[in-house]
């Protein structure tokens, strides 16, 4: 049996330290996993599985359309990567959200958030306390390629939990005391989070409307309650394996194996 894992080039250089560990520990399991760069998918010579740690829900498809398991599947990827098909899907099926506009004769009132459909880490989310200042900072946004939110009220604080299959791992809360933009990537502290009953309950109501794989699902804070923020598909484990003893990656592949 073999498989491929999936990265862009750029991404692949940043990760090769991790990449390595899954191409060790399945080899432990006598199975061969191969790098393979999204520019350079060999269509016809194809694996039995992929991991696919790139933003390309099109690749995943293609992939599976042609008899491939791919982890995570293109729905969860498509649905994940762009935030303005996330919050509809969500919302539609009984997830609370902020209130979400995706067209600016749709806000009713500031402070918002914009943000690209598409972006992960922060990359170009701002804030906007009136007309003018969102005015200002649309140059940035192609076209529709955006989605605005009211701000949280407890900002620079947000939740990630971290999901495979259909079991929560662990949660981390992450914190910064300089932006309201909490990313452990952009400098925000993180730590160990117990969750609630309550909270367990809302998650479980996100992941009851998918097929994970190994998912984060991300939340803020609002009046103290956590809502739904968004589902980061090509999910980090970076503070996983800072700030706990779980080996993260181990029991991802213990889960695919299961699988295939």
């Amino acid at each position: 049996m073999c498989g491929w894992i999936i990265y862009n080039k750029d991404d692949s250089k940043i990760n090769s330290t991790y990449i390595q560990w899954y191409i060790d520990k399945f080899a432990k399991e006598n199975i061969s996993l191969k790098l393979v760069y999204t520019d350079e998918i060999d269509y016809i010579n194809l694996p039995n599985f992929a991991i696919v740690r790139a933003i390309r829900p099109d690749i995943t498809k293609k992939l599976e359309n042609l008899g491939v398991k791919c982890f995570n599947n293109s729905f969860v990827s498509k649905i994940a990567n762009d935030k303005a098909l996330s919050y509809k899907y969500l919302s539609e099926n009984g997830v609370k959200i902020l209130p979400t506009y995706y067209t600016i004769d749709q806000i009713k009132n500031y402070p918002v958030v914009i943000k690209p459909k598409d972006s992960h880490g922060g990359d170009r989310v701002n804030m906007a306390n009136n007309y003018n200042e969102l005015m200002s900072l649309m140059p940035q946004y192609n076209g529709n390629n955006y989605v605005i939110q009211n701000v949280a009220s407890d900002k620079g604080k947000d939740l990630r939990v971290y999901v495979i299959g259909n079991k929560i791992i662990t949660a981390m809360l992450r914190e910064s005391k300089t932006d309201f933009r909490s990313n452990f990537c952009l400098g925000g502290s993180a730590s160990v989070y117990n969750l609630s009953k309550e909270e367990i309950n809302k998650v479980k109501s996100i992941i009851n409307l998918f097929d994970f794989d190994f998912v984060g699902i991300d939340f803020i804070f609002n009046n103290g309650k956590i809502v739904f923020n968004e589902i980061e598909d090509v999910v980090g484990s970076r503070m996983v394996y800072t700030y706990t003893d779980i080996d993260i990656v181990d029991l991802y592949i213990k889960y695919i194996l299961h699988k295939l």
